[in-house]
């Protein structure tokens, strides 16, 4: 395969390869059922062996991301030593095509669309035990959110402002929030998920049995991921006000704020560079969600 060259997730072509390889260097026996298309774990793949274990192969076409999924095994491993419900990795590595991979155990439970009270509770619930959980401290996001801020803080702001006008008022008002906390220090010492957004965890009856997607997690504050949390698509107003509450409660309203402003104002860029409608469409709730965190500051 040619060293420029980045398949889809969906090639199966390139899917059985990794795995082929990945069974090779690992002496398992796996072999692809079918790709998770439901949602459930999109761009993931489900496995069986021949003992009808069931497991599931996640691997990136992205080359530069390999080092960070094998960089990755260590903290999952370690987190999940202690309890932290994310499933545990089978085995991980990079191919020779330069692939970075990883089969993790099943867990049973889907995702839900939707935040609600019950939800915000239980994913309350998992967000403290984040607390001093740190796997990683020289992968610290905290120290990623303030140079964001702080060196490309005007950059950022543009690039939003750029996207449109709803763009440009969420600008004004992540300014005005970030204006009404001031400087704020990010602490650091738990873990940090680093996308934790409801398709990235897995509901199977009263509780959470999967934090799934967590290739990208490391040291920081927890309240990284509650402002990532606020920006569902779908939290209705109880659970937003739960979610709010208890981020504000991790180190203080301005460090969630400033967290806050850093993932919208991303998000934004992000969504309308790829086109992609729902995430664009779900930008003007991102604007009223930092009017109420806004409110909030201002006791408005």
């Amino acid at each position: 395969m040619a060293p420029n060259h980045m398949p889809d997730r969906a090639d199966s072509d390139t899917v059985f390869t990794v795995l082929n390889e990945a069974n090779q260097v690992h002496g398992t026996d796996f072999q692809l059922d079918h790709r998770f298309d439901d949602g459930v774990q999109s761009g993931a793949w489900l496995l069986t062996d021949g003992t009808g274990r069931q497991a599931v192969l996640k691997w990136s076409p992205d080359r530069g991301w390999a080092p960070q999924i094998a960089r990755a095994a260590r903290s999952v491993a370690k987190v999940h030593s202690m309890g932290y419900p994310t499933p545990a990795w089978l085995a991980a590595g990079v191919t020779t095509d330069g692939f970075g991979y990883q089969i993790q155990e099943l867990v049973p439970g889907r995702s839900r669309s939707q935040v609600t009270a019950h939800e915000a509770q239980l994913l309350i619930d998992v967000l403290e035990t984040h607390a001093g959980l740190d796997p990683d401290p020289q992968r610290c996001w905290s120290q990623y959110v303030t140079g964001q801020m702080t060196d490309h803080r005007e950059e950022l702001l543009q690039g939003a402002a750029e996207t449109g006008p709803t763009g440009q008022q969420l600008v004004n008002v992540c300014e005005r929030l970030l204006a009404a906390h001031g400087p704020v220090a990010l602490p650091t010492g738990d873990l940090v998920h680093g996308d934790f957004r409801p398709g990235n965890i897995l509901f199977h009856g009263d509780h959470v049995s999967g934090v799934i997607d967590i290739e990208a997690l490391g040291s920081g504050t927890r309240a990284f991921d509650y402002a990532t949390l606020l920006s569902a698509h779908d939290i209705t107003p109880e659970a937003l006000e739960m979610l709010c509450s208890a981020g504000e409660q991790v180190a203080g309203p301005g460090v969630l704020a400033h967290c806050f402003a850093h993932v919208v104002l991303d998000l934004t860029v992000f969504v309308h560079q790829r086109e992609l409608q729902p995430g664009i469409r779900n930008v003007s709730k991102l604007l009223d969600r930092a009017v109420i965190l806004l409110n909030r500051a201002i006791g408005a």
